[in-house]
């Protein structure tokens, strides 16, 4: 099982909702920017969780006479919900940064190229950092569990932007 399966089954956990609807709930919380999570995945994703029991479906009404699937958590569903976050919980914290690559691979080019990518990096961690502040404050009213996470990015970009500074002035002086 993936987050994809962690993140529909909780919020079928709040409310039944048709594939559409979860889909667009998926886009205003802005799941993909702490998980993988595609948003063509989704329909899939729900059909495989009907297919295993973990959700069921009632055709309703939708708008302009069609009809639409709408659906709900069945009790083997939230079990399964359960042993997914704990399975999350129970598994080694790691953090994977793609610029990792670049990191590693410094030394192998002239020193002025590199600090040029140094500052590149620097500027695209800023940049996320104001964009996660924006949207801490676009979406202040939403419950503590979400705002937690904010917070926690903010933290993460602060900690990264002091490594990178730690990392360059080493880097620098030819460490």
């Amino acid at each position: 099982m993936s987050s994809i399966d962690l993140v529909i089954l909780g919020m079928l956990l709040e409310k039944p909702q048709s594939a559409y609807e979860i889909q667009k709930d998926i886009e205003y919380h802005h799941f993909s920017r702490w998980t993988k999570i595609s948003i063509p995945s989704i329909y899939k994703k729900v059909h495989q969780l009907k297919e295993k029991g973990y959700l069921k479906s009632q055709v309703k009404k939708g708008s302009k006479f069609t009809k639409k699937a709408v659906y709900s958590i069945t009790d083997e569903g939230k079990s399964c919900f359960f042993q997914l976050m704990k399975d999350c919980v129970d598994q080694p914290v790691s953090f994977v940064f793609d610029f990792n690559v670049v990191i590693t691979n410094l030394n192998k080019i002239e020193k002025d190229k590199a600090l040029e990518l140094i500052d590149e990096l620097r500027n695209r961690i800023t940049s996320s950092s104001q964009e996660n502040r924006q949207y801490a404050d676009l979406y202040r009213d939403i419950p503590l569990v979400g705002k937690t996470v904010f917070k926690q990015q903010q933290l993460l970009y602060n900690s990264l932007l002091q490594w990178l500074d730690d990392f360059e002035t080493q880097f620098k002086l030819g460490g």
